[in-house]
């Protein structure tokens, strides 16, 4: 079975779901945290342990948890200055590379497309390059970092 597309969803049926495979049917403990239910297993104190979401799907909830990258500016210094964000898997903003997606929204939804664009470096975590440094990050039509890279 599978959850339905019309009607009132339930937390209980979303649990069965994933449980049994069976929306409706099957012994559900209490309490039901939706966060075990989006990223599996039971740390937010659920009364079941929820099995891992399909992590080959794109995009993937249990992956949107963004990290800044501040102050970035179009290539010709015209605009005032954006945040980008990427996935916090990567870490600190020095380590994306060619390849890395960036969004224009925190919910990782809204792809950063076509972007020619720089960065003043310092030491904070959500600049690609060091103090000194001016960090160079394009993107294709898709998000994708293409180029990026510091100068002096």
């Amino acid at each position: 079975m599978a959850v339905p597309t019309s009607g009132v969803l339930t937390m209980q049926g979303l649990a069965q779901e994933a449980l049994y495979g069976t929306y409706g049917s099957g012994t559900i403990t209490s309490p039901i945290h939706l966060y075990d239910l989006v990223n599996g297993g039971n740390s937010a104190g659920s009364g079941n342990s929820y099995p891992t979401v399909n992590q080959n799907c794109t995009p993937n909830p249990a992956d949107r948890i963004a990290s800044l990258l501040t102050g970035v500016e179009d290539g010709m210094g015209t605009d005032p200055p954006v945040t980008l964000y990427y996935n916090s898997t990567i870490g600190v903003a020095s380590s994306l590379s060619v390849g890395d997606t960036l969004y224009t929204s925190s919910a990782l939804t809204t792809t950063a497309n076509n972007y020619s664009a720089f960065q003043d470096g310092s030491s904070a975590t959500t600049t690609v390059c060091s103090a000194s440094y001016d960090g160079v990050i394009n993107t294709n039509a898709s998000g994708v970092i293409t180029d990026i890279g510091c100068s002096i």
